[in-house]
């Protein structure tokens, strides 16, 4: 089992402190939010919070991914960088693909990509995009990733996007992946397709079975059963070696755990807990704690 954790809603300027001690106690990976905005008024609830309203202030600052990630890069070793998830539908992938090769450049292949449906319908109609195509339009960004990523002459034509043979440079040494977030139908069958993994968000233990069962039969459905998958989420009853293990033998590769929180005493164990933000002191503390509690013994 990999362990990572989210900086959404962390004080940016703790942002290089918090990389290097999880690099330096055995963490794997670290995950960074993208909003290019938060509109006043959104048109639809929230998906993820049982009322529908946003657990964060509008101020919030939130990096731009390939920013927050280029910087973190450069003062750490061995930890890889994920945006989770990277709002593709909104975004030009041929762009996408430059950011994502450039900063895999900087950091020496130690990054990832987790990519999702944007959801608020303000993003689309403010940024020029149209919103009923976007599950499409993600499959053919994927793809177009996926080649630039391989390096030599390419070309694409899709219904959506299109180009004649073209190449980018630098490209990874290595393969990067592409994890698919989502728990819709169209969402596991995207992942099961076209990604490397399933990113998820907040799953407790009784629901990641029959997840995990749905995405081994899409896999097989598409041929990829015999492929590398991986499985990224946050399960917030996973308390115990003995759940993590659980885990493991569920197919889960990178447990997301928050630190701080699991530490504290949380009333609340999802998304909402984000918004406990202790002192940088107390949040390198428990970093520290944990890859020595449950990472280094489980390794």
């Amino acid at each position: 089992m990999r362990f990572g954790f989210h900086l959404f809603m962390v004080d940016p300027a703790e942002f290089l402190d918090i990389a290097r001690t999880a690099d330096e106690w055995g963490w794997d990976s670290l995950q960074v939010a993208d909003a290019p905005f938060f509109p006043e008024e959104i048109s639809v609830p929230y998906p993820y919070t049982p009322d529908g309203k946003r657990f964060w202030p509008l101020d919030v600052p939130v990096l731009d991914p390939w920013v927050a990630i280029t910087t973190m890069a450069t003062v750490t070793k061995r930890i890889r960088f994920i945006p989770s998830v990277l709002r593709l539908a909104i975004r030009q992938p041929l762009l996408e693909a430059k950011s994502l090769c450039s900063v895999a450049a900087v950091s020496n292949d130690r990054v990832a990509l987790g990519v999702g449906l944007a959801w608020m319908p303000e993003e689309f109609k403010w940024l020029g995009q149209d919103k009923k195509t976007r599950g499409v339009r993600q499959n053919e960004a994927i793809q177009i990733i996926r080649l630039l990523l391989g390096g030599g002459m390419v070309e694409f034509h899709g219904k959506y996007y299109d180009f004649d043979r073209l190449t980018m440079a630098p490209v990874p040494k290595k393969r990067i992946p592409i994890y698919v977030g989502g728990t819709t139908n169209p969402a596991l069958r995207r992942a099961a397709r076209h990604g490397d993994g399933w990113l998820g968000v907040m799953h407790p233990m009784e629901e990641i079975e029959g997840v995990l069962a749905e995405l081994n039969t899409l896999r097989r459905e598409f041929g990829r059963e015999k492929e590398p998958f991986d499985i990224m989420l946050h399960c917030p009853d996973a308390q115990t070696a003995d759940d993590i293990h659980r885990l493991e033998d569920l197919g889960v590769t990178d447990l997301q755990v928050t630190p701080w929180t699991y530490y504290a005493e949380q009333a609340d164990p999802g998304v909402a807990a984000m918004r406990v933000q202790p002192p940088l002191a107390a949040k390198l503390e428990a970093i520290k704690r944990y890859g020595e509690e449950v990472i280094a013994k489980l390794d």
